[in-house]
């Protein structure tokens, strides 16, 4: 994940907000929206930045060039092992 992401994420925030505002939501529901955006996206794309980088870190790029094949179904997918490692590293933590 770049600094852009990151940026992007914030000024989707912010557009939440005025939006909510233009459109008279209560500062309270804002303010569960917001913190909402915030626990659940905003610190979940940082925090799927450090453990990629972790799990990046001791097994360089060998997990992302191992595929499971997935079929559910008639729907084929393809899912590598690092995005497996770090869904359930981010499980464990949270």
């Amino acid at each position: 994940m770049e600094p852009d992401t990151i940026r992007t994420l914030i000024l989707v925030l912010i557009l939440i907000v005025v939006g909510g505002t233009y459109l008279g939501v209560s500062a309270e529901t804002m303010s569960v929206i917001v913190d909402l955006f915030t626990k659940y996206v905003i610190i979940g794309a940082i925090t799927s930045l450090v453990v990629g980088s972790l799990v990046e870190a001791f097994t360089g790029d060998y997990l992302k060039g191992i595929l499971l094949n997935i079929n559910i179904k008639g729907l084929k997918f393809s899912v590598s092992v690092f995005f497996i490692t770090v869904v359930v590293l981010k499980l464990l933590i949270f």
